[in-house]
């Protein structure tokens, strides 16, 4: 038995014993045999090349597996051990007898000698000497660009056995060491591989702001697809780098597929509207006689469909879907190399197996049950003519596994590929079946009036027809496995036969394209070219198909595959369903409709849908598809909250910028400003000029902007709180603090100080209905001493009036309102202070001689001492009642100020406005009820504590008179406590013998 066989057979007790895992490539085992077993097969193509190499390789089989039964049989086979030992696993240069039995040298021909000799004998049946020269230039070239296979170059000097140790430890070390690094930094990370990928938020925007023309506007998509690009190429590396099963990397997964959609979808948006913005100026559907009328009788297919790609835009938007589709394929089969035919087999000649009994079996020698019951010839129809019979088990996996790989390459659009891997696996008559769907061209038929008479080879097949008719009975034939059916299928559009092999969405869309657009290319060929003989009639079934793009995917939305349904139902496939039907209005509506669904769609939690879903939406406005500004401003501001929500505040004005109505933007910014003073601690005033300056720079209004945070944070409800005691203070909470740092966005620009003077007047008025005190002297003392000196000189300097405006007048007149109060009540509180709790209080000693204790008892000294501390005290009292005196007058002048404030009282506006009930004033009355009445208390208590009873006889005059009309504006409790002090103060007079 070869020693292929043997650890094919290997990799199938592999499968077996390791079911335990998820799937077969995360067994330690399999990968460990695979990986090498790539490696000895490519140094078995390479004509033993490597024998060391290999040895080394062997030796390392059967240390890993040295308790294996197979692997008893391959150290008896690598040693020589019964059957001939294989020159390519022991390492000895091959014999003369030995060289005698392999195919001839091959001569090594570039790939242009190798498609022009499939183009010349494709249909024919070539012979074993043509097969393997074309053989061996596609074995030279079928992997130059594949990083994961392990290739000899024909020209490396042979080392030996100790030196390709040395080699391979040093190269190992090297590279352990690397990645034992990379996954530091892997479990490092909370979630690896994700805070990189939100570099693509300022990536997107730096693109946004480079390519900023209109004919700029696919450079931009190629760079938004190269980014996201660079981001999967990132995460797959780590994935592929990390152990299988980490616990970190279910989030980078995830990520690295949806970043692979955005990238994919950015490709096909850049594809098809390219297309279509070229292509509005023409006749997207032009008649089948004008686009045969320019073909000059000609016969060429070839030439015939080009032109009709030309002229249809339906059909040629449908190819490039295709070709998307079809690139996206090959990304994914780039990723997956283990499953790849090529690492499984060197030989060129087919069903090898199959050959090796039937040739011992001829000579006599004795076989394996497996081997019994094969078919006796080995022509490509021998497995259905001979139906009771069938290929060798290992001849039948290799064949499935061909045709699964040669499926998945024209998956790929990849269909030279997919005929180089029929001629590796040495099925040469399949890489001719490819070739019969090809259109005829020849190129003579425009070249007759040639001088020199030369003549060009044809190209194509010019029996199609019949080729297509032929292929679509085989895919009606059950006897043949589903894989060979699919990919006659794909080729004579037979959908029926094609749908099972398509399991996803992508399939399913791409085979119906693929029919779509043969069955529009067949019916124009067969309606415009002069063919020469008549054709071969297709069945009723393929004329039946009558697909469209929007038949397409209401086929696909109405699938019973609900695996199916559930992908179509993907947000990224539906974005890329609308791009493809061109209907760029639904896509806004529908993506603008996410915004609305909430939590069961999850677009909040997904940033990177979000920021495709904007610079779809700025794609469109550009190229003048979007017609609705709504729902593009919709989209941008979901995203530009989204952006503060991660941090990225500072990209947020550009995008701002972009919608289209100058409150939208005022009030979009002003609430990212708002977000951002809320998530923040303490948001400095560095940070607020940074933020604001941003906003600047792309010509937002940041005066209103800093006024809308303001209002917004400074927001202390719709419903006026009033404490009905004016004698009690309440504290200041955390959220009054925040309020009245948010009055800071204000302070940027001396030109915003009426702005300021007016919302720091609203807050204060607030708190002092609410009598927080403190809260009020916080919001005062934020406001500049010079507020007003800047209003009046930036006023004048701009109109050369001294008035100022009616507005910023009456916020100035109630500012000096509020700073009567406080510094009333401060004065009346330092008066307070002084008068009662600083008082000298009198020694022991000096209430005894007050109240003639004998004081002769005591000695000359004590009584010294008690007559100093007398004096001391009564200079004390001179002192304290001078500063209490002092404290008096400044406290009765300060609460006289504010009764008797002028133009109209405390607290009221001296100008009348139209609408005289706003919050505004319905605050300013609440005060002028509570403060001046609290105002008035205060200063009776004064006069009557200070025993000034005619003065307060004075305040009970203030506050009758009709000039100042006081006592309009206190209650009958109030005025009932203030006639009770005026009473007191009047008895008191006449106590001592004073006229009131």
């Amino acid at each position: 038995m070869a020693a292929k066989t043997l650890l094919r057979e290997l990799i199938r007790e592999l499968r077996l014993t390791n079911n335990s895992y998820k799937s077969l490539w995360e067994s330690p085992a399999y990968q460990f045999i695979l990986k090498n077993f790539r490696r000895n097969q490519v140094t078995a193509e390479q004509t033993c090349k490597a024998q060391q190499e290999s040895q080394y390789m062997a030796d390392t089989y059967l240390c890993y597996l040295k308790s294996s039964r197979i692997a008893a049989q391959l150290r008896h086979e690598f040693h020589g051990q019964g059957e001939r030992t294989s020159p390519i696993i022991s390492g000895s240069d091959l014999s003369v007898t030995d060289r005698l039995t392999l195919p001839s040298r091959r001569m090594k021909l570039s790939l242009e000698k190798s498609s022009n000799m499939m183009g010349a004998v494709s249909l024919a049946s070539p012979n074993r000497h043509t097969m393997s020269l074309m053989s061996d230039d596609l074995s030279h070239t079928i992997f130059e660009s594949d990083p994961t296979f392990t290739r000899i170059g024909l020209a490396v000097q042979r080392k030996t056995l100790d030196e390709t140790r040395v080699d391979l430890t040093v190269n190992n070390f090297s590279r352990k060491k690397h990645n034992e690094e990379l996954m530091s930094i892997l479990l490092e990370e909370e979630v690896p591989g994700v805070e990189h990928v939100l570099e693509l938020f300022e990536s997107f925007l730096k693109t946004f702001q480079s390519y900023g023309a209109e004919h700029q506007v696919f450079n931009q998509c190629a760079e938004y697809e190269s980014e996201c690009g660079e981001q999967v190429a990132a995460l797959r590396k780590l994935i592929q780098m990390a152990p299988q099963g980490h616990s970190k990397l279910s989030q980078a997964q995830e990520l690295e597929q949806e970043l692979r959609l955005e990238r994919d979808t950015w490709r096909l948006v850049a594809s098809v509207y390219q297309d279509r913005l070229n292509s509005e100026f023409q006749d997207s559907e032009m008649e089948s006689e004008e686009i045969w009328s320019g073909l000059d009788d000609a016969t060429s297919e070839e030439d015939l469909v080009k032109q009709l790609y030309d002229k249809n835009a339906t059909i040629r938007q449908a190819q490039l879907v295709v070709d998307w589709l079809e690139q996206r394929a090959a990304d994914v089969y780039h990723d997956s190399h283990y499953s790849q035919a090529e690492f499984y087999g060197d030989a060129v000649t087919g069903w090898e197996n199959t050959l090796h009994s039937l040739i011992s079996k001829k000579r006599g020698l004795s076989t394996d049950n497996v081997e019994q019951n094969l078919v006796t010839q080995m022509d490509p129809d021998a497995p259905n003519r001979e139906q009771s019979r069938r290929l060798h088990p290992l001849d039948k996996e290799d064949e499935m596994r061909l045709l699964r790989s040669v499926f998945a390459r024209l998956r790929c659009g990849q269909l030279d590929e997919a005929q180089q891997l029929c001629f590796r696996a040495g099925q040469p008559f399949r890489a001719a079946i490819l070739e019969g769907w090809k259109l005829f061209h020849d190129p003579n038929m425009k070249s007759r009036t040639d001088v020199a008479n030369t003549k060009e080879s044809p190209s194509g097949n010019p029996y199609r027809d019949i080729w297509k008719t032929m292929s679509w009975k085989e895919c009606e034939n059950v006897q043949l496995s589903v894989e060979e059916r699919s990919i006659l299928a794909l080729l004579c559009g037979h959908l029926k036969a094609l749908l099972p092999a398509c399991p996803s969405w992508e399939d399913q869309l791409w085979a119906h394209l693929r029919a779509m657009i043969d069955h529009c290319v067949e019916k124009e060929l067969r309606r415009c070219v002069n063919y020469k003989r008549q054709l071969q009639v297709l069945p009723d079934e393929y004329w039946n198909q009558q697909l469209t793009v929007e038949s397409i995917f209401s086929t696909l939305a109405a699938s019973r595959d609900k695996t199916l349904v559930a992908q179509g139902r993907d947000q990224y496939r539906i974005i890329q369903r609308y791009l493809i039907m061109d209907d760029v209005d639904g896509l806004l509506e529908e993506m603008s409709s996410w915004m609305n669904k909430g939590d069961s769609w999850s677009v909040h939690l997904r940033p990177h849908m979000l920021r495709l879903m904007a610079h779809l939406a700025l794609f469109f406005r550009r190229i003048g598809r979007g017609s609705c500004d709504d729902l593009i401003g919709s989209i941008l501001e979901a995203y530009v909250l989204q952006l503060v929500n991660l941090g990225r505040t500072d990209l947020a004005a550009v995008y701002v910028g972009q919608l289209p109505l100058p409150e939208d933007q005022i009030r979009l910014y002003a609430q990212c400003l708002v977000m951002v003073e809320e998530q923040q601690e303490s948001c400095d005033d560095t940070e607020r000029q940074r933020l604001l300056y941003l906003a600047h720079q792309v010509g937002l209004d940041v005066n209103a902007i800093a006024k809308q945070v303001v209002i917004t944070l400074c927001n202390q409800g719709d419903i006026i709180q009033h404490a009905g005691d004016a004698s009690l203070q309440v504290g200041t909470s955390a959220e009054d603090e925040r309020r009245i740092r948010s009055l800071s966005w204000l302070l940027m620009d001396p030109s915003m100080r009426d702005q300021l003077l007016i919302q720091a007047n609203t807050l204060m008025r607030g708190y002092l209905l609410r009598r927080q005190i403190e809260a009020v002297k916080l919001t005062f003392k934020l406001i500049p001493p010079d507020t007003l000196k800047i209003l009046s000189e930036l006023w004048e300097s701009r109109t050369g009036l001294t008035d100022l405006p009616t507005e910023v007048a009456a916020a100035t007149r109630e500012y000096l309102s509020i700073q009567a109060y406080i510094d009333a009540l401060d004065a009346f509180q330092e008066w307070f202070t002084r008068f009662h709790h600083s008082k000298p209080k009198k020694t022991e000693a000096s209430v005894q001689q007050q109240r003639g204790g004998a004081s002769a008892q005591l000695s000359f000294t004590e009584n010294l001492l008690k007559e100093q501390h007398l004096k001391q005290h009564q200079v004390e009292m001179l002192r304290w009642q001078a500063a209490v005196d002092s404290l008096t007058e400044t406290a009765i002048d300060k609460l006289y100020n504010v009764l008797l404030f002028p133009d109209g009282g405390w607290m009221a506006d001296s100008v009348q406005f139209e609408d005289e009930d706003t919050p505004r004033q319905q605050q300013q009355q609440l005060l002028r009820q509570s403060c001046i009445p609290h105002a008035a208390l205060l200063l009776c208590n004064i006069l009557t504590s200070t025993q000034r009873h005619s003065q307060c006889l004075e305040l009970a005059n203030v506050v009758a008179s009709e000039q100042q009309s006081l006592y309009k504006v206190c209650s009958a409790e109030q005025l009932a406590q203030l006639t009770k002090h005026l009473r007191q103060a009047y008895v008191k007079l006449l106590d001592h013998g004073e006229s009131p």
